[in-house]
């Protein structure tokens, strides 16, 4: 739901692609069922987990769904999010797919492990592996590869240090901090194997959402993208992205208030606006949840499952 947040992925209906615009988020994308599990964690910390379903709708038509299904135990997490286009974007556009994170948090935030995407798009494979340690990306993979154009920023090795994946970047850690405002102060530098972009999250306001599958205080922010490399400089659509200034996202507190996860998305753009809501915000994750996302986010998804394509906006 590819904060595609802007969804902040690339399931958030950002036209991108590898030969042509695709449609895939988050939040983001972008972004946005089966489930995950954080496999044993350190010491004897119990596993706690939490899932979300999505909607996603483009001028008022329903047009996708996901499942994101989140676990933590101790310091570690796994997230999980499975998508896919229906109504009439399904009619237009056939996308399909799952992405698996595992890492950990600390005082900083979140720190990915590995990222696995698997997913279907007009009927062809897409499939990205990153693995990295303490924020740096040892190995990253996207196949097929981005389309040569004269016009892409090269990646340079420092943009591959110091990020998160696609998809950990739709959380924020919250630990024993109140819901303030200032949470939504920060810079957010996301690598999706590759392009690498900023999230710029600011002016947060506290605001009380009577509406809908989640009730209760929620910490609305402004999110800017900013294009660093992996992108096209003259691609109209990365233009239309870095000068947007109508993305807006609402996270509320899940697993006792420790993590704040998006109640909300919306994207302002010129044929009309993205909305990614939650329409059921808590509960049982689904019956098929019985495949560890960490064991996935190491090993890939099952044969034969497609996966959400949960990229940054670009203009491959």
């Amino acid at each position: 739901m590819t904060i595609v947040a802007p969804p902040l992925a690339r399931w958030g209906m950002t036209p991108v692609s590898g030969r042509r615009h695709r449609y895939a988020p988050v939040l983001a994308g972008l972004a946005l069922g089966a489930g995950a599990t954080c496999g044993q964690a350190a010491g004897d910390a119990p596993t706690r987990r939490f899932s979300v379903v999505y909607g996603l709708s483009v001028l008022n038509l329903q047009a996708g769904e996901a499942t994101l299904i989140v676990e933590r135990a101790g310091d570690r997490y796994a997230l999980e999010l499975d998508a896919a286009l229906h109504g009439l974007a399904g009619v237009f556009f056939d996308g399909v797919g799952k992405a698996v994170v595992a890492g950990s948090t600390t005082r900083a935030g979140a720190v990915t492990a590995t990222f696995r995407v698997d997913s279907r798009y007009g009927g062809k494979p897409v499939a990205v592996a990153l693995d990295l340690a303490g924020g740096r990306v040892r190995s990253a993979s996207v196949e097929p590869p981005p389309a040569p154009r004269t016009d892409r920023v090269p990646v340079a090795p420092e943009d591959r240090v110091g990020v998160v994946d696609p998809l950990t970047m739709l959380t924020i850690p919250l630990g024993p901090a109140p819901l303030e405002p200032g949470l939504c102060d920060r810079r957010i530098a996301v690598f999706d194997g590759a392009t690498r972009a900023d999230l710029v999250l600011s002016r947060g306001t506290l605001v009380a959402v009577t509406e809908g599958a989640y009730q209760g205080p929620a910490l609305a922010c402004r999110v800017r993208w900013v294009p660093i490399s992996g992108h096209r400089s003259g691609g109209s659509n990365v233009r239309r992205m870095a000068d947007n200034d109508e993305i807006q996202v609402r996270f509320a507190p899940i697993l006792d208030g420790t993590l704040l996860l998006p109640v909300s998305i919306t994207v302002a753009t010129g044929w009309g606006t993205v909305h990614i809501e939650a329409t059921r915000w808590g509960g049982p994750p689904p019956a098929s949840a019985d495949a560890p996302a960490e064991a996935q986010a190491q090993g890939g998804a099952q044969a034969g499952r497609p996966g959400v394509t949960v990229r940054l906006p670009n203009a491959r």
